[in-house]
């Protein structure tokens, strides 16, 4: 119901202000984008709310969903910047919280796997790195390393 509502009043405020793209496209993309998701095209998706979240920034779901895009098709970086500013706009979206964590050791993750082919097995730091890829694997494998997708 809060969704709703604050998406009313940022179509109201578009319609005031004249400035936004009309309503009517506005609302046409939101429909796209949220179809792309749901149908599991999360390139085209992608591209869809980030035209959304420049026009309606302040909307926490967009920012989630544009996250989940991201990291979908493997751009971990857009993924935990994405979820960060649904964060800055919701901090208590705790799947937003939930995915940029997972996230986060996904990519600790390769760090240590890249770490293992590149340095000498007798480096002491090179048998820690192997202990923390071990100890993340466990991490992800309790949490069965799947995002959190907001219905």
């Amino acid at each position: 119901m809060k969704a709703t509502a604050t998406w009313f009043c940022v179509l109201l405020l578009c319609l005031i202000m004249g400035g936004c793209i009309s309503v009517k496209n506005l609302t046409a993309e939101r429909e796209q984008a949220f179809l792309a998701y749901e149908q599991g095209n999360f390139e085209k998706a992608s591209q869809q709310f980030e035209i959304l979240v420049q026009e309606i920034p302040k909307d926490a779901e967009l920012w989630f969903k544009l996250g989940n895009s991201y990291a979908r098709v493997q751009y971990p970086q857009k993924a935990i910047e994405a979820y960060q500013n649904a964060l800055l706009r919701d901090p208590g979206l705790s799947k937003a919280w939930y995915n940029m964590g997972i996230i986060q050791m996904q990519t600790a993750l390769k760090t240590f796997i890249d770490m293992e082919k590149y340095t000498e097995a007798a480096d002491p730091v090179h048998l820690k790195g192997k202990k923390m890829r071990e100890g993340l694997l466990l991490l992800l494998d309790r949490s069965d390393g799947q995002l959190q997708r907001k219905e």
